[in-house]
């Protein structure tokens, strides 16, 4: 069975990790795709399931071996990049990207979801990025909320995360929901090959 992969995308704050990490301690058949990035980890964040931690020198050693699939400078300062090989065999996977990300996978990939979390308010946007920011990095991460904002409405769903209890449950529909599309389309297929070997 094909798997999906589902983005993640949203501005800073938003609370992608949090939702991310209620669903794959809820259901066992998600895995997370762990990306790349060369900024040190913040409190409690963990190698190899955040993030995978790297010197700026060993993410391009990784460039060139072809083992990073598509990266970006997100904030002027760090690179983020995400793997070539994404899924465990019979597992769906799920996976944090900006728009620019999403596009280059939506090209490779035939069954990808994308699903936009909106942060509670602007103003609580604000905020949380005001609390991550370094003073250097404050107006690229502004920069980028923007951005991300303008591309929101080309995401299959869109989900504010008003109250994350809410919002994860939401989000546990969608995956169910697209689950329940591609058993149809396969079950569909089948029944088309099925006619044409009869014929």
């Amino acid at each position: 069975m094909e798997p999906i992969l589902f983005i993640f995308t949203g501005p800073s704050g938003a609370g992608k990790g949090s939702v991310m990490q209620a669903l794959l301690e809820r259901d066992e058949t998600l895995r997370k795709v762990v990306t790349y990035t060369t900024r040190e980890p913040r409190a409690g964040e963990v190698e190899g399931f955040d993030y995978r931690f790297v010197s700026a020198a060993e993410f391009h050693d990784l460039i060139d071996q072809g083992q990073i699939f598509e990266y970006e400078n997100v904030y002027r300062d760090h690179f983020y990049g995400s793997p070539r090989e994404l899924f465990v065999e019979g597992h769906d996977g799920i996976i944090e990207l900006d728009y620019k990300g999403r596009l280059k996978y939506q090209e490779r990939h035939r069954r990808v979801v994308s699903i936009f979390l909106l942060p509670p308010s602007l103003e609580e946007l604000k905020n949380r990025i005001v609390s991550r920011s370094q003073v250097s990095n404050l107006g690229a991460r502004m920069d980028n909320a923007v951005e991300q904002l303008r591309h929101a409405k080309s995401y299959d769903y869109i989900v504010q995360n008003a109250d994350l209890g809410a919002c994860i449950a939401k989000v546990q529909e969608i995956v169910a929901v697209e689950r329940w599309r591609r058993s149809g389309q396969i079950a569909l297929d089948r029944m088309i090959h099925q006619l044409q070997d009869e014929r």
